[in-house]
This record gives C-alpha cells, sequence and structure tokens, in this order.
C-alpha cells in the first residue's frame, strides 16, 4: 500500500511543480507584454483627454472627462487623409513586390540546379548584414539623379521621367522592392517541403512556373503571410528614407506628417492631438496583426522545419 502511495506522489508532483512553473511564467510573462504595452496604452488615454486634463498635477493615466476632440483636430489640421493614402500605396507596393521576387527568388534557390546558385545565396544572405544607413547616401543619390538620366536618354518628351525621382511613390519605394531576408525565410520554408512533389511534376510535365504557383505557393501561405506581415509592418513604419526622399507635403506619409504638424512655436507641441495622431497612425499596424497573428506564428514555426 506505503509503496502505491510512494508512485502516486512520484507521478503527480512533477505534474503540480510544472503547473507551478506554468503559473509563474504566465505572471512574468503578462507583466512584461504590460511594461511593453505601457507607452501605447498611455497614447490611447491621452488622445481622449482634453488640455486641461493633460496639464493636470497631479497626472492621472485615465482622463477625468472623455473627449474625441483631439482627433478631430488631428484629421483637419492637416491633410492626413493624403498621409494615409501615401503610406498605404507605398506599403501595398512594397509588400507585393518584396513577396512577389522572394517567392521566384525562393523557389529558383530550393528547387532549381544552377551554377553559383549556392554562392549566390550565400551572397543575398550576406546582404542582410550590411545596415540600411551605410547604403542610404548611394541610395538618395540613384533615385535624386534618376529624372535627369532618364531625360538624357528617352529625351525631355518623356513625361514620365518626372515620376521616378524623389517626391515620387518610385522614390519611396524602390530601394525596398527586394528582401533579403524575404527570400532566405521563404527558401527555408521551400526546403522543407518534399522534394518527390517537384519530381512528380517534373513526370506529369508541369512546368516550373505551373508548379510553383499551384503546389508551391498554396502549401506555403503560412510563410508568404508571415512574410507579407513583415514587410509591410516595416514598410508602414518607415521614417528616414521618406523624410529624405520626400520635401513636397502631398508626398509625405503619416509617420512624416506627425513629425511636422500641430507645433505651436510659443505653446509647443499639442499632446493631446499628436497622441491622437499616433494612435490612428498605429490602427491598421495593430488591426493586421491581431487578424494574421496565426499565420504569423504558424509561418515562422514552420519555416525550417523538416517533415
Amino acid at each position: 500500500m506505503s509503496s502505491i502511495i510512494d508512485d502516486e506522489t512520484q507521478v503527480t508532483a512533477p505534474s503540480e511543480k510544472m503547473s507551478r512553473n506554468d503559473w509563474i511564467l504566465q505572471i512574468f510573462l503578462i507583466t512584461i507584454g504590460l511594461i511593453i504595452a505601457l507607452p501605447i496604452i498611455i497614447a490611447i488615454f491621452t488622445s481622449l483627454k482634453s488640455v486641461t486634463d493633460i496639464n493636470a498635477n497631479p497626472y492621472n493615466i485615465l482622463p477625468r472627462e472623455w473627449t474625441l476632440d483631439n482627433y478631430r483636430t488631428a484629421w483637419n489640421a492637416t491633410p492626413f487623409g493624403r498621409y494615409l493614402l501615401n503610406s498605404a500605396i507605398q506599403s501595398g507596393i512594397i509588400v507585393i513586390c518584396q513577396v512577389l521576387f522572394s517567392i521566384l527568388a525562393a523557389f529558383a534557390f530550393s528547387f532549381l540546379k544552377f551554377p553559383g546558385r549556392d554562392l549566390m545565396f550565400y551572397v543575398i544572405l550576406g546582404s542582410l548584414m550590411v545596415p540600411f544607413q551605410l547604403t542610404f547616401i548611394p541610395n538618395f543619390i540613384l533615385v535624386s539623379e534618376l529624372p535627369k538620366n532618364c531625360i538624357e536618354l528617352f529625351g525631355e518628351s518623356a513625361e514620365f521621367c518626372n515620376s521616378v525621382g524623389a517626391n515620387s511613390y518610385f522614390g519611396l519605394t524602390v530601394p525596398f522592392l527586394a528582401s533579403a531576408f524575404g527570400v532566405f525565410l521563404l527558401r527555408q520554408f521551400f526546403m522543407a517541403l518534399p522534394k518527390e512533389l517537384y519530381d512528380s511534376a517534373q513526370i506529369d510535365g508541369a512546368s516550373n512556373f505551373r508548379f510553383l504557383w499551384q503546389i508551391v505557393v498554396p502549401l506555403s501561405g503560412g510563410a508568404i503571410s508571415a512574410l507579407g506581415i513583415f514587410a509591410f509592418l516595416g514598410a508602414w513604419s518607415q521614417y528616414l528614407w521618406p523624410l529624405i526622399i520626400t520635401n513636397d507635403q502631398s508626398m509625405r506619409t503619416v509617420q512624416i506628417g506627425i513629425r511636422f504638424f500641430l507645433f505651436d512655436q510659443e505653446r509647443g507641441a499639442d499632446w493631446g492631438s499628436l497622441m491622437a495622431g499616433a494612435v490612428i497612425v498605429m490602427l491598421p499596424t495593430l488591426i493586421i496583426f491581431l487578424v494574421a497573428q496565426r499565420q504569423l506564428v504558424k509561418g515562422i514555426a514552420m519555416t525550417g522545419l523538416k517533415g
């Protein structure tokens, strides 16, 4: 009888210990999450406060008087709709091009055999170690000189030359149309797919293009979705490049628009309206992440796993 009790104690003790560890881990993760989310929470509550409430002493996180006036001021004080449109177009072009080019390149590095394939992949992978700040000036010079070079090549009658330099969607997006990280991410996922699929498609007479779009892409929805989310987050939050490449208000993105609006030299910044603008800018990324977080986690978790 005593041996049975001892066996039961030995069996149940690890589960109790595991439950206790899980409980501690949950408390720790919730605490870290609240600390990370605290600036966002303060921004949301500040955007719902009146000016008097914001400058109150002592400071309260929760508004004493809830108001949406800051959102109206932020939307009407500047062409905020134009800023959102510019950011949406910029992000959309970057996401589409990065996903498309990464799919094509990853397929070539995963299934096709050609001289120098591995060396070329390592060169692309090595570019991840080059910071963007190092290529910032060459990219700026290249984009700035494109209209002049275009006119010299096609003549002054080529009107499209004016839309390929600074203050254009081309200038905003062209340095980010390809992603070495995207190629690496999808290539690792494609490598995990059974090679027998490709051999069977070749035997059945399917072309590489058909095999890619009808077999590989549908099986890689999680990884492709993860790449699209990463590309959108990176494009939407860009600040330094749009700040330098655009000096026309009609081409500014939302981050640059927030930087330049609602600031009075005498009174300083209108913090309520600034926080309202920041919340509006944050909403698209928050919504996309909440909607697609399952695909994001699935794509990252399955990348590089052999099945």
